[in-house]
């Protein structure tokens, strides 16, 4: 999107990711996201500096933009004809819906011929999946040894269960959506009552959750035996036997039906979550790069949101950085977040209990990641400290 910390070239840097070893203990975790067609490379420098890769999440969401060059376009252009008018697809509502973003231009008589040969024709594909590698520092022997001596090296899995409607089993009401609790008064907590779906590597909002229970409609779960020890004469394999092995349940699953969502966990984030906190700043307006600054490929035109008091181009929603923050941190962590952009990092951190440290350069946004973490700091009564 032309800017300059986009391109410096920075996310590739063997030496950054190396310092990010140096200050995690053995075994902690760290999650990168990255572009679609670039996230290899951030994958290979993360390797090269020592981590281990240990997974990839897919962020599935649907407000993507396509930055794609109309061809038939351009072989007007190129043919010195700029086309006049535009069709309309008027049952394009939504920026993010799949079907055609912008005005078609018109196809002028002069390079009818070739122009219409190339018609609905582009160079990409709607982005709607950002990836989230997940790494973590060699552990110092086994994984046991490692946890007990330095406390990291383990993921948060039930905490980080998925329940019956999506979102993380246990979430109460006052907890807020995607935010786990313990299903009773909504405080924040582990939710060890009642497991839930074991944490999936994708993730998905709720426009996408939307589109995959339209597609796989309503299915139901039943809880089974399957699985289960049995005392059969070889190892207690299943299927050997009926009769269970003494201390074993007898039933394993998960009773219910819905959308084939539901085995996933869904990133609800709140439509105030981006300028919650920022009353008191003023209002930007700010590019936000659909079509990126590539002159070769001919895609100069930059769209513009509405004014707005959190600028950023590129703002996580808190939900979906509460999710990832509790999967990786282990009790009483400390979150480091050297790209701290408008402070969504921050804000989960400090919303669950952890301790929070944060980089930016770009000055512009310091104001923002301030007011957003004194808002959760009131939110949730911690202390920060802001330098």
């Amino acid at each position: 999107m032309g800017k300059k910390w986009d391109i410096s070239g920075i996310a590739y840097s063997v030496e950054l990711w190396a310092e990010c070893l140096r200050v995690l203990k053995p075994g902690g975790h760290l999650l990168s996201f990255g572009g679609t067609r670039t996230f290899h490379r951030v994958a290979v420098a993360i390797e090269d500096a020592g981590f281990e890769i240990r997974d990839n999440i897919a962020w599935l969401y649907g407000s993507g933009f396509p930055k794609s060059l109309d061809v038939s376009k351009a072989i007007q252009k190129a043919s010195g004809v700029e086309p006049v008018g535009s069709i309309d697809n008027k049952d394009s509502k939504f920026m993010g819906d799949g079907w055609n973003a912008t005005p078609r231009q018109l196809i002028m008589p002069e390079t009818e011929g070739d122009a219409k040969k190339w018609s609905g024709f582009g160079t990409a594909l709607k982005p709607a999946h950002e990836p989230i590698i997940v790494a973590r520092k060699p552990l110092i022997g086994t994984v046991a040894n490692n946890v007990l001596t330095h406390g990291t090296g383990a993921l948060n899995i039930d905490g980080s269960r998925i329940g019956a409607e999506g979102g993380t089993k246990g979430a109460g009401a006052g907890a807020g959506a995607g935010i786990y609790g313990d299903g009773l008064n909504g405080e924040r907590g582990l939710a060890v009552d009642g497991l839930g779906r074991w944490p999936a590597n994708i993730i998905l909002d709720e426009h996408t959750a939307g589109l995959l229970n339209g597609q796989s409609g309503v299915s139901a779960s039943k809880a089974t035996n399957r699985g289960l020890q049995c005392s059969g004469s070889h190892g207690g394999l299943a299927g050997e036997s009926k009769e269970l092995k003494e201390g074993t349940d007898s039933i394993r699953g998960h009773n219910g039906s819905g959308g084939a969502s539901r085995f996933f966990y869904v990133a609800k984030a709140s439509k105030r979550d981006r300028n919650e906190g920022l009353e008191d700043l003023p209002k930007k307006q700010a590019a936000f790069g659909g079509h990126g600054n590539n002159e070769q490929d001919g895609m100069t035109k930059q769209l513009v949101h509405a004014p707005r008091q959190n600028f950023h181009p590129t703002v996580k929603p808190t939900a979906l950085m509460e999710y990832l923050v509790k999967l990786v941190t282990p009790p009483n962590g400390t979150v480091l977040d050297p790209f701290t952009g408008s402070g969504s990092t921050g804000k989960a951190a400090i919303l669950n209990g952890f301790d929070f440290i944060g980089i930016e350069m770009t000055e512009d946004y310091l104001p923002i990641i301030k007011a957003r973490l004194k808002h959760a700091e009131a939110t949730y009564g911690s202390q920060i400290r802001m330098d």
